[in-house]
């Protein structure tokens, strides 16, 4: 759908590159370019295997409580709501695994997979030999810890398909099975749970044939600390979707949903007949009818104008009061203990870390300005997977992980208590506005032919901001100024504090908006392989073909401060009537260094900073009053060139 860019585009950040890497490639920048408008990320499932096989049997029911899953049999089957999900990852990044909203950073924590959904946490970590047998070895081994022996197509490699595993409970278990009949049942249960639900993949209906060691025993399979394998494979699934060349995402999405209802009133649907008391997890009580009469479903573009003009009280960061966890069952609250702890989340291959010290503000923690810890080595622990591994002993190359992980009492955060974690201070907004990304959406690019919802958080947002500058811009003003003009420059501090304040917005006003760099590094993807055209290299058939986006309308680019930029992809840029114009030049930026390194000074891009506040102000004031529409550059059509029908062996056996 073809759009329309104004003169001046705002740099969406971050402006400081000490955590989200410049040019980093990813969902969020590339909507920021028009890229992706609406896309929808295909949220990927399989359980329904699993729950149309319940209630379950209560002799079969009580190994499942013994192996620590009964919370997530309490909270049922729920619908997934794909446009949620698809903008919460918009919001995800994987350099500090948490969300990046306008209210701060938040993330799903291990305190919340075990009030939730009730799965132990505090135990060892999921991790072994991921052991190569041959197919009739896997065969044994189901007809043994199963009671079936799956079919040779049943087997996909190392993974055997969850269609067999429903086909067996189809069946159902006689009335006089024995015991362990009964746990060859729970096992088959286990399975689908974990394949169709909890540890999927994309791949929707299979399940690592490695769980099935882990499961001989179920008396000692509630020992592991499921919660936290769980976790961490969510947050490996919603880092992989960030990239903008992924179309797709599986996992344990419902945690993630679970998480934003009881997060972000604004989001979820009305309880029909809500539950003073119900059983299991604290997730349970979401497992009624709903009424969504008041809220938006399966909208992108709602769900993320929603998230970008979020404020304070619309974000709830401790949802579970200390009469509520009181009132949840003792295996909610048993690893209470490492809720706030530092450390790594293991799951076989999986190692990602829990950052906690990020969001202590959901601890009723007053939020200082996080260090760095356990970030250095993502992009290296993201490469990592199965393919390949066959005998692989994952506990001996993730000791280093796994001694952190054991380690785990010793890494509890603690903090200061804060009376209201709703609003931090002034210094860890003025710091996490600087390494944020300030706007996903563009709020200066216009569709031609506006369908569906259009909203308009991202132009509020934009205002909001100008008008702080303004404040700003006049303060800094009145210390420049002669008697004749204070008059004037108080006025119009007066009128921003204003109105700011009936908006609502007034604590804007505890920081500057931050200077913007003057180049704005494109996105690459280091882990994305570009393959060649097809019919240009690779066997009969040719390569795969590229994935191309369409190339951004030429602009330029401006920060708040009121210098602009051309991005590097640009050369030269349309105005209204057909002309060309030059980029505009830039002049080398020069960083206030009381901002990096932390300074209590609340005042950004001071007069030190190689050019007076004043003129930077001039300009913007003049930009403002000077916007004009550039309409985008059309691409020019080529024509691609006739290549000769060849016979059909070249690649096979060369040119004849």
């Amino acid at each position: 759908m073809a759009d329309i860019s104004t003169g001046a585009v705002l740099h969406p950040g971050p402006f400081v590159y000490d955590i989200i890497s410049a040019g980093t490639a990813h969902r969020a920048r590339s909507i920021f370019d028009g890229h992706i408008l609406g896309d929808q990320l295909d949220v990927r499932r399989c359980d329904r295997h699993f729950w149309d096989h319940t209630p379950i049997p209560e002799t079969v029911r009580h190994y499942i409580r013994l192996a620590g899953f009964e919370g997530v049999l309490d909270c049922g089957y729920m619908m997934l709501d794909h446009a949620l999900i698809t903008s919460l990852v918009e919001r995800w990044r994987p350099e500090t695994h948490t969300f990046h909203l306008p209210v701060g950073e938040t993330t799903v924590t291990l305190q919340d997979v075990e009030v939730l959904w009730g799965l132990p946490i505090d135990g060892p970590p999921v991790i072994g030999i991921d052991t190569t047998h041959s197919v009739q070895e896997w065969v044994n081994l189901c007809e043994e810890l199963l009671g079936f022996s799956p079919l040779m197509s049943d087997f996909d490699g190392r993974r055997l398909k969850l269609g067999c595993l429903s086909r067996v409970l189809d069946a159902g278990l006689p009335p006089d099975a024995s015991d362990v009949h009964c746990r060859q049942r729970a096992r088959v249960y286990l399975l689908l749970l974990l394949g169709g639900h909890l540890l999927s993949d994309k791949s929707g209906n299979k399940v690592p044939l490695l769980y099935m060691p882990l499961l001989r025993d179920l008396k000692t399979v509630g020992q592991y600390s499921w919660g936290s394998a769980i976790l961490a494979t969510l947050y490996r699934s919603l880092c992989s979707a960030t990239s903008p060349y992924r179309s797709s995402i599986a996992g344990p999405l419902m945690l993630l949903q679970l998480w934003a209802w009881e997060r972000i009133p604004t989001v979820r649907p009305d309880r029909v007949h809500p539950l003073e008391h119900y059983p299991g997890p604290y997730g349970a009580r979401w497992n009624v009818q709903f009424d969504v009469h008041r809220v938006a479903r399966h909208v992108v573009s709602i769900f993320r104008d929603q998230l970008t003009g979020l404020r304070a009280r619309e974000f709830i960061w401790q949802p579970y009061s200390d009469d509520i966890l009181a009132s949840l069952p003792p295996y909610c609250t048993a690893g209470r203990r490492i809720w706030t702890s530092v450390t790594y989340l293991i799951c076989w291959e999986v190692v990602e870390p829990h950052l906690s010290n990020r969001v202590m503000r959901q601890f009723g923690y007053h939020q200082p300005v996080p260090d760095i810890r356990l970030t250095e080595n993502q992009q290296e622990l993201h490469s990592l997977d199965r393919r390949g591994k066959g005998n692989q002993d994952w506990l001996t190359a993730h000791r280093a992980y796994v001694e952190v992980w054991t380690d785990r009492h010793s890494h509890v955060e603690d903090g200061v208590v804060a009376e209201d974690p709703t609003y931090p201070s002034d210094e860890y907004r003025q710091w996490y506005r600087e390494r944020t990304v300030v706007y996903v959406s563009n709020p200066t690019r216009q569709l031609i032919l506006p369908e569906g919802f259009q909203g308009d958080s991202a132009r509020t947002q934009y205002l909001m901001d100008a008008m702080t500058q303004v404040y700003y811009m006049a303060e800094t003003s009145l210390t420049q100024s002669d008697e004749q003009h204070a008059n004037y420059f108080n006025a119009m501090k007066d009128f921003a504090s204003m109105t700011l304040e009936t908006v609502g917005e007034s604590s804007r006003l505890a920081f500057r908006p931050s200077r913007v760099p003057q180049q704005i590094p494109q996105p690459t993807d280091p882990n994305r392989v570009e393959r060649a055209p097809r019919n240009v290299h690779g066997g009969q058939h040719g390569g795969g073909r590229r994935r191309r986006f369409r190339s951004p309308e030429p602009t330029v680019q401006t920060g708040l401060d009121g210098r602009s930029q051309a991005t590097e992809h640009q050369g030269t840029s349309t105005g209204p009537f057909g002309h060309s114009r030059g980029p505009v030049l830039m002049e080398a930026f020069t960083p206030n260094t009381d901002e990096l390194h932390g300074s209590g000074e609340q005042h950004v891009g001071g007069t030190d900073a190689g050019q007076s506040t004043q003129a930077l102000d001039q300009r913007l004031e003049s930009q403002i009053t000077q916007v004009d529409i550039v309409m985008p550059a059309q691409p020019r059509r080529t024509q691609r060139a006739h290549k000769p029908r060849g016979c059909g062996t070249h690649g096979k056996l060369g040119h004849h």
